[in-house]
């Protein structure tokens, strides 16, 4: 199991733990797996000795997350025309750009990625397009329930690196993840 791996090398001292949000940036650790989030802050502290690489292929392939917040209306939207004019305008290669430059994701659309200092090919960044575009990309769960998904499995790895036994803080994990769902009627839309 990959967490049983993972807690090995932290319990081991062959990862730094972290715990202050500054193993990278100190240079404590050579290697950083992050997100595009971290980019202003790593370049910052590296200039453009700052180097993206993609993430290995142990034989099944290589794989990243993909999932962001989007816009989308209601089938009881009372100005169904009015909402779709507005995420067309929303999804307008100016306003990616402006939605991007402030959040650092990347780009919802080709022709963003295409001028985009960051993701453009050639940027600094542009790994993270090409992961999505070229189908590396595993998506986040279609559910309600992904905040909770996301929390529990946060919640969970901070016990394994703390040296929690794996599998008890991944079922602790699963526990609260289905009471969730069982609080909430399995998110059946309702009537």
């Amino acid at each position: 199991m990959a967490l049983t791996h993972i807690q090995r090398w932290l319990l081991d001292g062959r990862v730094d733990p972290n715990v202050d949000d500054a193993s990278f940036t100190s240079g404590r650790v050579a290697l950083s797996w992050a997100g595009h989030w971290e980019y202003r802050r790593y370049h910052a502290a590296f200039g453009d000795d700052l180097v993206l690489v993609p993430l290995p292929d142990f034989g099944r392939g290589s794989r990243t997350s993909q999932g962001s917040w989007v816009w989308t209306m209601t089938k009881a939207c009372r100005h169904p025309a009015l909402a779709a004019r507005f995420l067309a305008y929303l999804l307008e290669t100016d306003q990616v750009l402006a939605m991007t430059a402030a959040n650092a994701a990347v780009p919802a659309t080709r022709s963003a990625i295409a001028r985009s200092p960051l993701y453009r090919p050639g940027g600094p960044l542009h790994l993270f397009a090409e992961q999505l575009m070229e189908g590396y990309a595993v998506p986040r769960p279609k559910t309600p329930a992904y905040p909770v998904i996301s929390s529990a499995f946060r919640r969970a790895f901070a016990e394994i690196r703390d040296g929690a036994p794996v599998q008890q803080a991944l079922d602790r994990a699963v526990a609260v993840i289905d009471q969730d769902i069982r609080d909430n009627h399995g998110y059946q839309p309702v009537p």
